[in-house]
């Protein structure tokens, strides 16, 4: 024998060796069932697995300490949460998408006609947060010829250049500029259609309407926040004689009302109210500020900020700090 032959043999593993070899890929394949397993409910996992342990009767192999299962039927699990992470990550993928671009389109199947729809997703954010999206539905223009005595019952012909609004998720109190934007950008034949700016529209009163909303729903936080506590004793020195008892706006956040109470005549008669009208980018359109039905200027001029002259309150910008500017003085400026 040659003194490779002795080299190769000398260097070839030992019995021991491989089955400490083949207990350490065991352990290692175990560990990442397990892993696989976890990521879903492991309740549920569990629930499942023990069924379909108890109706199989072939040699068992162990996974944890507290999981027993076939290799069958591990392996089919197995195959089937590969496919749901799978399936997940796509999904996730097309939302991260969706986002990214504020807006997608696609294409959906209608139910009723078994027809393609085109699908608008348009997306809205505000301080980093999404909100949820809105979604537009179109179908094809109905192109169908008018009934005649020689064809009474004329074939459907659905437009293949021109679509019309079928459904929308636009909240109702929308329904008026988004009707107005349909009849502009998507005009029935000849005229030309121009979805892109349709959409893009659309997407332009969403996302102001979310800035708003987003902006006074901050402030109304606070307000409730800092609400004093009248079951309570104690003299709070942060928590100024009259306080903002409310803070209420509208659906669309173009329209704040505003109340004052006397933290110490809760049941007084005055009323102390104020009413800020906004325009669609947020800024202010008009400000009432009225105690006892007189009007209060210089509440007016406070809650405007001192920037106003420069044009701040043309925009959301006037929010900022606008609660501690709410604070009602106790004299007259």
């Amino acid at each position: 024998m040659s003194s490779l032959d002795e080299l190769h043999l000398t260097e070839e593993p030992s019995f021991e060796e491989l089955q400490n070899q083949i207990r350490t890929l065991t352990n290692l394949r175990n560990t990442h069932q397990a892993t696989l397993l976890s990521l879903r409910s492991t309740k549920s996992l569990k629930d499942h697995i023990s069924t379909v342990s108890a109706s199989s009767s072939q040699t068992k192999t162990p996974i944890s300490s507290s999981l027993q299962i076939s290799d069958k039927n591990l392996n089919d699990i197995l195959l089937t949460r590969s496919a749901e992470l799978s399936k997940d990550h796509q999904e996730w993928t097309q939302e991260a998408l969706s986002r990214m671009t504020g807006l997608s389109k696609f294409t959906v199947t209608d139910p009723s006609s078994s027809r393609d729809l085109t699908g608008i997703r348009i997306e809205v954010m505000a301080d980093g947060k999404f909100g949820t999206p809105y979604y537009l539905f179109l179908k094809p223009y109905d192109e169908t010829p008018k009934p005649t005595p020689e064809d009474p019952s004329p074939e459907e012909v659905p437009s293949t250049t021109h679509l019309i609004l079928h459904r929308h998720t636009i909240p109702a109190y929308f329904i008026q500029p988004l009707n107005v934007l349909a009849e502009k950008h998507l005009p029935p034949p000849p005229q030309m259609q121009n979805l892109d700016r349709f959409v893009r529209d659309v997407r332009h009163f969403l996302v102001l309407h979310y800035l708003r909303r987003s902006r006074l729903t901050h402030i109304k936080d606070e307000v409730t926040q800092n609400l004093p506590d009248l079951n309570s004793d104690s003299d709070d020195a942060h928590t100024p004689n009259i306080y903002v008892s409310e803070f209420l706006m509208d659906p669309e956040a173009r329209l704040v009302e505003i109340h004052w109470l006397d933290i110490n005549d809760i049941h007084s008669s005055i009323k102390r109210q104020a009413w800020i009208a906004l325009t669609e980018k947020g800024g202010i359109e008009g400000l009432i500020v009225k105690e006892d039905n007189q009007r209060i200027l210089h509440m007016e001029m406070q809650i405007k900020g001192d920037d106003w002259v420069r044009g701040t309150t043309d925009s959301m910008d006037w929010t900022s700090g606008l609660f501690k500017r709410l604070r009602w003085p106790s004299h007259p400026l």
